[in-house]
């Protein structure tokens, strides 16, 4: 007969919250230095930790650099785990931007012989209120805090540098069931998928696949939608290829590649994603976490997809994963085969 097709629409909500420190410092060139307790792990944390910073204080990306400390000088830090580092550490960045502002701000004053809080950063730099003319760029406020220390406020050291730790609000919190909570965000996504099943030999073939992610908003957009393919790229191993197979004797029988069903550019669709934005109320900027979204919806909708496609028949698959030979073995056992 023709091949099957099937819908299936399945919804996931990751919560992320964990602590958060990071040290910014400014050296006698004005660049922009952040220090991290955690390396690079391929989702651009560090990017956006640049991108935030070139923003905050309008200078160019370059000028600013992102290092890796070890674990005797770093801050307190949770590191990459639970989709936390887009709140956790957007937040500890803005807060450890803002401490430094204000530093710079009173030495600023003390260079323009004026009010501390009359002095305000702009565009870079930093201005009196009220007299346009007045300005000195970051890099000179940071030169005079490092030059000339003694003439600065007493309770304003040399040094152009601050620390924050931010720590997610209200865990304690109980829920409505009288439960602690985790979280402090909750991202949503819904994934809609169309299947093929091939009666004669178990193939499945996944003919369009849709996203729609909403993990507030997004700090990188083109990382994001990385994220979110490479997860759907696992979702699709997961749930119709990759298997651990063992003999009677717990010999491991798929132990190489030959064996061992991985997703390729012909199991993987060109999937269309969709953008929706709800920011969060309480997570700085108003972001939420991304990271484990897609990996954990697209196995249920394939495998949801599967099974609607095969209900017709009277079949119901309830292992993982539907490889060929398993929805073959299945398709063989309905009671309309023939």
């Amino acid at each position: 007969g023709p091949p099957m097709l099937a819908l299936a629409s399945p919804r996931i909500f990751s919560r992320t919250s964990s602590p958060e420190g990071i040290l910014l410092r400014i050296d006698a060139f004005g660049k922009v230095i952040a220090e991290l307790g955690f390396p690079p792990g391929g989702q651009s944390q560090h990017s956006f930790v640049r991108q935030i910073l070139a923003d905050y204080f309008a200078i160019p990306l370059e000028d600013v650099q992102v290092i890796t400390v070890d674990s005797l000088s770093m801050q307190p830090s949770t590191g990459p785990i639970s989709s936390s580092m887009a709140i956790a550490l957007s937040g500890a960045v803005l807060g450890a931007a803002a401490r430094l502002t204000d530093k710079l701000k009173r030495a600023a004053a003390v260079m323009l012989e004026a009010n501390a809080d009359d002095v305000e950063l702009f565009d870079g730099q930093f201005y009196v209120r009220g007299v346009p003319g007045k300005a000195l760029v970051i890099a000179q406020v940071a030169q005079f805090m490092l030059a000339r220390p003694d003439l600065l406020p007493e309770d304003v050291d040399g040094n152009p540098q601050a620390t924050f730790v931010w720590n997610p609000p209200d865990r304690t919190i109980p829920d409505e069931k009288g439960f602690g909570r985790y979280s402090v965000t909750a991202a949503g996504a819904q994934h809609l998928c169309m299947v093929e099943v091939d009666r004669e030999t178990g193939q499945v073939k996944i003919v369009k696949y849709v996203m729609v992610d909403d993990c507030g908003v997004r700090l990188n957009p083109s990382v994001v939608r990385g994220m979110l393919m490479g997860g759907m790229a696992h979702g699709v191993g997961t749930a119709l290829l990759e298997e651990y197979v063992y003999d009677d004797h717990g010999q491991m029988l798929s132990s190489s590649y030959m064996d061992y069903l991985m997703p390729t550019i012909m199991e993987v669709p060109a999937a269309e994603e969709h953008e929706m934005c709800t920011p969060s109320p309480i997570a700085p900027l108003g972001v939420k976490g991304v990271g484990e979204g897609a990996l954990h919806t697209t196995p249920a909708a394939v495998l949801c997809a599967v099974n609607d496609a095969l209900e017709p028949l009277g079949v119901r698959i309830t292992e993982a994963p539907m490889s060929p030979l398993r929805v073959w073995k299945a398709l063989r056992t309905a009671p309309h085969h023939s």
